[in-house]
Order: structure tokens, then C-alpha cells, then sequence
């Protein structure tokens, strides 16, 4: 899945690579060399808020920019001087192609990711050509498709960042969350996967791939804990890529393999796995965190 969005990974790193000082309201004296479990404590809480206060202005900026797209496609645009017949156009066109976009989506949960134009047609109670007089051909609907989904991701994820869990139980969450949105229509997902929004005109310079906005998000927040507790921040970047393609690669796993593990079941072993990693690291510049697994997630073999 893909996205426009104004901001680029590489250009996040660089910013992210320049900053030599701790994060605002953070001393040398709350620094992971406290013995002090409490400040501990404390000092981990604040790196998640401002973790999540800079990755929530990161997602709102790419809902933005989805907005802003199908805005354009629409019709609508931007603001500018126009009669009330192309006003009444624009909204009309607008109203007309939310509308394709469901009744593609429904046609996709009925009939499975391979549907085709004349089965999303048949939902919508129109014709071919019809469509074609709002999407430019059979790539820009899907595309379009896609867009409500990618806004539907971010949504969700942000959500889950505001309400302001400590980092094990925002991992868990927000995995959660995500393979919730797949378990409730995962042919929708799979139909995404396979009509990327990429498959555009050439030039197209500034789409993004979704899973790099995700990533840049991740980095954004990873940079912010890691900044707060000494360390490099440049490092992010790699970290927020690999656990994107470590979530999405089980994800699209688990959609043709619900029966061997429910959703509780991956979202628990997925979390974990993460959460082992993120805490050693912190763990090496002795904030004192609990690493361990939740007791049955790895299940031992009988003796």
C-alpha cells in the first residue's frame, strides 16, 4: 500500500541523526543511569507521552494528505472561485465516488480479493462506463479503495497512541488493533495487498509506500526513547522499517491462518517478541524493565 505524504524517511533520519541533546524537560538527572526505580518509572512515562505526541502530529499530517488527494480526485480541490452550477458538480462527484468506493468494498467482501469490475458494478446498481465517469479506469478505483483503508490504519493507530498506555501495553494494543481490522474483513486487506497503490502513472515522485509511512511514524517515535535515554537516535530508522515488515509479513501470514492461532494468540507472541527487543536496549543503559514474557505465550513441550 502507498500514500502521498509531504515528508520523507531520509529526510527524518537526517533530522533525527543532528540532534545531540536530551529531549525538552528531560535533565542529566533522570537519565537511565538513575538507580531509582520510581524515577525509573516516571522517566519511561514521559518518553512514551513525548514519543506519542510527536508520532499522533506525524499520523494527523498523513490523514491530511490522504484527505487532500481524494479531494483532488473528487473534484473538489482546492478552495477557488466557481459558480454554483461547478460547486454543485464538485460535491455531487464527490458524494457519487465515496459511494463507488463502498460499494467496492462490499463487492471485495463479498466476492474476495480477485473481484472484478463487473461484479463491483452489480453492487452498485450501475454499469461500467458509469464508473468510469468518476475513476479514470479500473487502477484509479482500486487505488481509491486502498486510500479509505490506509486512512482507516492510521486512525486506528493514532487512536490507540492517545489514549496514552505504558510502551509493553501500547505494543500489544496497537498490534491488536491492526490484526483486528484484518480479522474483520480480511479479504479487503488481501485485496490491498494485491492492487498496491503504487500501480500509478509514471513520475508520480512523491508516493510513499504505506508500510514507510508506518515505519517513519515508528522512527519518529522510537527516535524521541531513545534520544531520552543517551543514545543515537539515528538507529531508529532501521528499527521502525524491520518492525514494520516483521508485523506485516506475519499479518499476511495469519490472514490464510486464522485456525492455527487466534488473534489474542499473535498479538501476545508478536508483542512479546518486540517488547524483548525494545526493553534489552533500554535495559543496557540500566532502566530496569521487565523483558519476561507473559506466563503461556511460548507454551513448553511436554516433559
Amino acid at each position: 500500500m502507498a500514500l502521498r505524504a509531504n515528508a520523507h524517511p531520509s529526510k527524518l533520519s537526517a533530522t533525527l541523526s543532528s540532534v545531540k541533546r536530551p529531549v525538552a524537560g528531560v535533565t542529566e538527572g533522570e537519565q537511565a543511569e538513575s538507580a531509582d526505580p520510581a524515577a525509573q518509572q516516571s522517566l519511561a512515562a514521559r518518553v512514551l507521552a513525548e514519543g506519542i505526541e510527536s508520532v499522533s502530529g506525524v499520523v494527523h499530517g498523513a490523514l491530511g494528505a490522504l484527505e487532500t488527494k481524494a479531494r483532488r480526485a473528487s473534484g473538489k480541490g482546492e478552495p477557488s472561485r466557481t459558480d454554483g452550477r461547478s460547486s454543485r458538480w464538485a460535491a455531487h462527484r464527490a458524494a457519487r465516488r465515496d459511494e463507488l468506493i463502498d460499494a467496492a468494498i462490499t463487492a471485495v467482501t463479498q466476492h474476495g480479493a480477485s473481484v472484478g469490475m463487473d461484479q463491483i458494478a452489480s453492487v452498485a446498481k450501475t454499469s461500467k462506463p458509469v464508473i468510469y465517469r468518476y475513476f479514470a479506469d479500473k487502477t484509479d478505483l482500486y487505488r481509491a479503495v486502498s486510500q479509505r483503508v490506509v486512512g482507516d490504519v492510521l486512525t486506528t493507530l493514532v487512536r490507540v497512541m492517545e489514549t496514552d498506555p505504558p510502551p509493553r501495553e501500547l505494543i500489544h494494543a496497537s498490534i491488536d488493533a491492526y490484526l483486528g481490522l484484518l480479522e474483520d474483513n480480511p479479504e479487503l486487506y488481501s485485496f490491498v495487498a494485491r492492487h498496491p497503490l503504487v500501480e500509478q502513472a509514471p513520475g508520480a515522485s512523491d508516493v510513499v509506500d504505506f508500510s514507510t509511512v508506518v515505519a517513519e511514524l515508528l522512527t519518529q517515535h522510537l527516535g524521541t526513547q531513545l534520544l531520552a535515554a543517551g543514545l543515537d537516535p539515528a538507529v531508529a530508522h532501521p528499527w521502525g522499517e524491520a518492525i514494520v515488515g516483521f508485523i506485516s509479513a506475519a499479518s499476511v501470514w495469519w490472514i490464510d491462518h486464522r485456525a492455527a492461532m487466534s488473534r489474542r494468540q499473535l498479538a501476545d507472541y508478536l508483542s512479546s517478541l518486540l517488547w524483548g527487543g525494545a526493553a534489552g536496549v533500554y535495559q543496557s543503559v540500566g532502566l530496569k524493565l521487565d523483558a519476561k514474557p507473559a506466563p503461556g505465550v511460548f507454551p513448553k513441550l511436554p516433559m
